[in-house]
């Protein structure tokens, strides 16, 4: 049995009973456990506030209520590894309903950071792409089409043309030993995505910031994405684009962010 935290009560119950109530804007973020311990748990913290502050709402917990709830339900269900979400649920701007609570997590097999995944783009628009705001109509759209197509991942290309990131993740292109994303104004601004960068910059790595043209994709040594469950995860194929998921410049910030999360 596993149980969620819900509501401000500080209910603790079983999660098979919790049934998320429906409001017009959803809050969440999306936090990894491993070992027994909440990866980079202060950057979510702040990026949730971040979210709220960009939809023009209040969060009805401090941050320090947020970790004490998440330690509570940590130390209630005793699991090492997996992915809580935290949602908060807001009708008409005024908080309704919170709560924290473990979800299904599909981490990569070995296998596929050896050869890498298969995505495949589709013209997508984000209303906040800075805010991480729940939009059900596109995560049913996006399952959809990873069911339908078999692949990893599905990547946004906006109305105009250019990629900006994945549906679950951020979205990185390398060439010539320097790396390549979307300006942050365009994206979700990834937990992971901000250790990519981090590292670019201590290992000397160059990275430009710029909106890439889904054409410019055949001109790409190696791609991949990052996030909470994928951590740094090489694409081999894109569509008809395909790429090394053995480039070097790619194994060194695997490796890399693999040692700062402890992973």
């Amino acid at each position: 049995m596993l149980y969620a935290h819900v509501m401000s009560d500080n209910l603790l119950i079983d999660s098979s009973t919790y049934i998320p109530a429906k409001g017009d804007t959803v809050l969440y973020e999306v936090i990894r456990v491993a070992s027994g311990v909440f990866l980079f748990l202060d950057d979510h913290v702040d990026r949730l506030q971040y979210s709220v502050r960009l939809a023009g709402v209040e969060l009805p917990l401090s941050a320090t209520a947020i970790r004490r709830q998440l330690s509570e339900l940590l130390h209630a269900n005793q699991v090492q590894n997996g992915n809580i979400k935290l949602e908060f649920h807001y009708q008409q701007g005024k908080a309704e309903h919170h709560a924290f609570f473990f979800i299904p997590h599909r981490y990569p097999p070995e296998e596929m950071y050896q050869t890498g995944v298969r995505t495949t783009l589709i013209q997508a628009k984000r209303p906040n792409p800075n805010a991480k705001i729940q939009n059900l109509l596109l995560t049913g759209e996006i399952d959809r089409i990873i069911a339908e197509k078999q692949v990893y991942e599905v990547i946004l290309v906006h109305p105009d043309g250019y990629i900006t990131e994945g549906a679950r993740s951020n979205f990185f292109t390398i060439k010539d030993g320097s790396v390549f994303t979307a300006p942050e104004a365009d994206v979700l601004p990834g937990i992971t995505r901000k250790y990519v960068l981090r590292i670019c910059r201590e290992l000397s790595i160059p990275l430009v910031e710029k909106r890439i043209p889904v054409s410019q994709l055949a001109g790409m040594d190696a791609a991949f994405i990052s996030g909470t469950s994928p951590k740094v995860l090489p694409i081999v194929q894109t569509d008809e684009f395909r790429f090394d998921p053995s480039n070097d410049t790619l194994r060194r910030i695997m490796k890399r962010y693999d040692t700062i999360a402890g992973l």
